[in-house]
């Protein structure tokens, strides 16, 4: 076969495949422009439950009836022992701070309408990260932590402030304290019974907790631990000599009596 006719027909095998070629990249970048739009699209309107099933094996919080998106949206909150649900009066809402995002930081500004003041909280892949801050929620919210709180239904003013804290399945670095100020008791007629101070410092794995009375005739001792995701507090509940008599039926439900104070008992699964 002469030269110029196999020259001849590859040129022209060539050339009817560039608008092939052309028609295939064209339908290439296609395709990745609509799994962009919609990966963006998911990405954006990501529904809030993903953001509860990220919370659920991380800790006893549980979101109720979630609304909205992972970045702005809203839900009750549910406190889990390892055996029942609390649900906590109101729904929390949050939205992503978006200067947190461009600096590489995923940052929810988290609100509740019992607390005073917004608590930002980091997310990745690894841990729930509580950016350091303060707040002022009513006491009434420690009856969702079940006995003895439901029993003797508290009142006054919890005072929390707290460093940065990083929240992992089975493990808390950082540390809380939380003052009890004006407590009260529906079961008690003496208000206020005294302002008491709970310490917390979570060290990974291991955690340690302090309870102490700072004034008031309702004495409050106590002490607990964290090993591997369970928490156990033991304390003791006990009047000044002069407010015995007034106070001996509230220290009797907080406890097994023993001699003029009760020992108190908790345990939880986180």
């Amino acid at each position: 076969m002469p030269k110029w006719v196999s020259s001849f027909r590859a040129a022209d095998v060539n050339e009817s495949l560039k608008p092939l070629a052309m028609d295939w990249k064209s339908a290439t970048w296609k395709i990745l422009a609509v799994l962009a739009a919609i990966l963006l699209t998911a990405i954006v309107y990501a529904p809030a439950v993903w953001l509860g099933d990220l919370l659920h094996p991380r800790g006893p919080v549980r979101l109720i009836h979630p609304a909205g998106t992972i970045w702005d949206g809203s839900a009750m909150i549910a406190v889990s022992d390892g055996q029942m649900s609390r649900l906590v009066p109101g729904r929390i809402s949050w939205s992503l701070l978006w200067p947190e995002l461009l600096s590489g930081r995923m940052v929810l500004s988290v609100r509740h309408p019992l607390a005073d003041s917004a608590m930002r909280i980091g997310l990745d892949g690894h841990a729930l990260r509580l950016h350091a801050g303060d707040a002022h929620i009513p006491a009434a919210l420690l009856s969702v932590l079940g006995a003895p709180f439901n029993t003797v239904r508290p009142g006054g003013t919890l005072q929390v402030r707290w460093d940065d804290l990083s929240i992992e399945r089975d493990a808390i670095e950082g540390s809380v304290q939380v003052d009890w100020l004006d407590a009260q008791s529906a079961l008690s007629p003496v208000a206020p019974l005294g302002n008491y101070r709970m310490t917390a410092l979570g060290r990974g794995r291991h955690g340690e907790a302090k309870l102490t009375t700072l004034k008031g005739p309702l004495l409050l001792e106590g002490a607990g631990s964290v090993e591997n995701g369970r928490i156990r507090f033991n304390a003791t509940a006990s009047a000044q000599p002069e407010m015995r008599a007034s106070l001996s039926g509230l220290i009797a439900v907080l406890g097994r009596r023993t001699g003029d104070q009760a020992v108190l008992h908790w345990e939880m699964q986180r």
